[in-house]
C-alpha cells in the first residue's frame, strides 16, 4: 500500500512539473521585422541546405514561434517554415535601438541616467530598453546577467554586448547596444559622449565578453 501511495505521489510532481514548460513554450512568441537589403529566403528547415519555399522582403512583419541555434521558426503559408535569425529584428528590440541612436552624442558621465543630458553606459542602455517596456538595472555587471547569452555569429540588433575594459577578459566594465553591421553604440568615457563603434576592431574585439539577448 506505502508504495502504490508512493508511486501516486511521484506521478503526481512528475505531471506538476511538466505543466510550466509547456506553458512557457506555448507562450514564448514574438512579433518581428525582417531587416534585409532584396528579399529573405524561407526555408523548410533551420539550415541553409533545406529546401527553399519562399521569399520574404525588407520590412515584412512576422511572428517568431522559436529560434534554435540562429534560425527562427514562423507560420508561412499555413506551414512552419525557418528564416535566418540574423536578418530579424523584433519589435522592442528595434525600438531600444532607435532610442539609443536619438542619444548619440549626448555628453558622458559616471553614473549618468537622464537622456538627452548625460549618460553613462548602463544609463543608456537601461534608457533604451525603457523605451521598450523593459527595466534593467543601471549597472554594466548585472545586466549582464540578464536575458540569455548570444554568440558574435548570431547578434542581431538590440543585443547587448559587454566588455572588459579594465585589461581583463572576464570582468564586466562597459556595456553597449549591437545595431547591426558590425556597430554599436555606447556611452564613453574616452571620447566623453555617446557614440557608434566596431565590434571587430582591435580594442572592442579584445575588449569583448559577452553578448546578452533581451527580447526575441
Amino acid at each position: 500500500m506505502k508504495r502504490k501511495n508512493l508511486l501516486a505521489a511521484l506521478a503526481a510532481i512528475v505531471m506538476i512539473t511538466a505543466m510550466p514548460a509547456a506553458m512557457v513554450s506555448a507562450s514564448s512568441t514574438a512579433s518581428g521585422t525582417v531587416r534585409v537589403g532584396t528579399y529573405l529566403n524561407v526555408r523548410s528547415a533551420g539550415n541553409t541546405g533545406a529546401p527553399v519555399i519562399g521569399k520574404l522582403y525588407n520590412g515584412a512583419q512576422i511572428t517568431i514561434l522559436d529560434t534554435v541555434n540562429g534560425w527562427d521558426k514562423i507560420s508561412y503559408g499555413g506551414k512552419t517554415a525557418w528564416i535566418s535569425g540574423l536578418y530579424v529584428t523584433s519589435s522592442q528590440a528595434q525600438i531600444a535601438v532607435d532610442a539609443a541612436k536619438s542619444q548619440l552624442g549626448v555628453a558622458y558621465r559616471y553614473g549618468g541616467a537622464t537622456p538627452y543630458q548625460a549618460l553613462d553606459c548602463s544609463g543608456l542602455t537601461m534608457y533604451a530598453y525603457e523605451k521598450a517596456g523593459i527595466s534593467l538595472p543601471h549597472s554594466s555587471a548585472a545586466q549582464a546577467t540578464r536575458g540569455w547569452q548570444v554568440s558574435r555569429n548570431d547578434l542581431r540588433p538590440g543585443d547587448l554586448l559587454f566588455f572588459d575594459t579594465d585589461g581583463g577578459s572576464v570582468n564586466v566594465t562597459h556595456c553597449g547596444i549591437y545595431i547591426g553591421n558590425d556597430t554599436f553604440i555606447s556611452a564613453q568615457s574616452g571620447a566623453g559622449k555617446v557614440k557608434e563603434a566596431t565590434l571587430s576592431s582591435s580594442y572592442w574585439s579584445k575588449a569583448f565578453v559577452t553578448a546578452r539577448r533581451i527580447v526575441g
